[in-house]
């Protein structure tokens, strides 16, 4: 009777899974379709057809909803087309491949470090249509960056200090799956992200890595933020130098890299 009952449980999960994976699938391929016809009527080489920029945002935040809704490959070939589109008008190729980044990162993607955002950047270093020299830099830099802690890669490897100025290597601290917190002591919203982390990450080690600065700035940390937050974290400091030298993205502090107990990067997003 009871392995009766307990293949009628398996069935029926099964049933219930199976039922589950369909409707994700015609999900997907309805979003498909949609993101296939969206931009039907309007020709996105320039921003003629709206009537402010109010809508023109409004259109491509659905955009890059759908984008992310539909399996990768189809979602770099359609945003390969939107560009090479876009390309026809140097200015709507600036508008349009400009608000990938914030709408892709801060409206849907939780990791800075995706698969879609290295095919963005890959696509708009390629064409090489904007001009503007320290925008270019800029994404090269983010590219960098991108190729040294994707997700699922070994995370690099670099020197830091103590409270009392030893040197060690960030690896011998991480004997646990770790948040590694990069911060600025001079950054509110850094300090705040502390307590945030601490919620979030209650069975990590967690690392904070003060970005630039020495043990004054440590202890400038202590007068902000409270003992029962501080005691949570091990507090190292490191150099903006060596940090970016292995690439490290501290362009907007602060980061987050959430690592495996062997140092293989879970997450990586500001």
């Amino acid at each position: 009777m009871n392995i009766r009952r307990m293949l009628s449980r398996i069935s029926n999960n099964l049933l219930v899974w199976l039922a589950a994976a369909a409707i994700a699938l015609c999900a997907c391929d309805r979003s498909t379709k949609e993101l296939a016809s969206y931009w039907d009527g309007h020709d996105f080489s320039s921003l003629d057809g709206f009537n402010d920029i109010k809508e023109a945002e409004d259109k491509f935040d659905g955009y890059i909803d759908l984008l992310s809704k539909v399996p990768h490959e189809v979602a770099v070939e359609n945003m390969r087309e939107f560009l090479d589109s876009a390309a026809q008008n140097t200015v709507a190729y600036m508008v349009w491949s400009g608000w990938f980044e914030p709408y892709y990162h801060a409206n849907i993607s939780p990791y800075k470090n995706d698969a879609m955002f290295v095919a963005w950047l890959d696509k708009v270093l390629e064409d090489k249509v904007i001009d503007d020299g320290g925008m270019m830099e800029h994404l090269q830099q983010m590219r960098r960056v991108m190729e040294k802690n994707q997700v699922g890669s070994t995370l690099e490897d670099v020197c830091l200090r103590d409270c009392n100025g030893e040197e060690f290597m960030l690896s011998e601290i991480i004997e646990k799956k770790s948040m590694i917190l990069l911060v600025d002591a001079n950054c509110p919203s850094c300090l705040s992200s502390l307590e945030e982390n601490v919620n979030e990450y209650r069975d990590a080690n967690l690392i904070a890595v003060l970005v630039e600065g020495g043990s004054y700035h440590i202890q400038n940390i202590r007068r902000q933020v409270s003992e029962d937050i501080l005691e949570k974290w091990t507090l190292v400091c490191g150099s903006k130098n060596r940090l970016e030298a292995v690439a490290y993205d501290i362009s907007n502090l602060p980061t987050r890299l959430l690592v495996s107990a062997d140092c293989e990067i879970i997450k990586s997003y500001h």
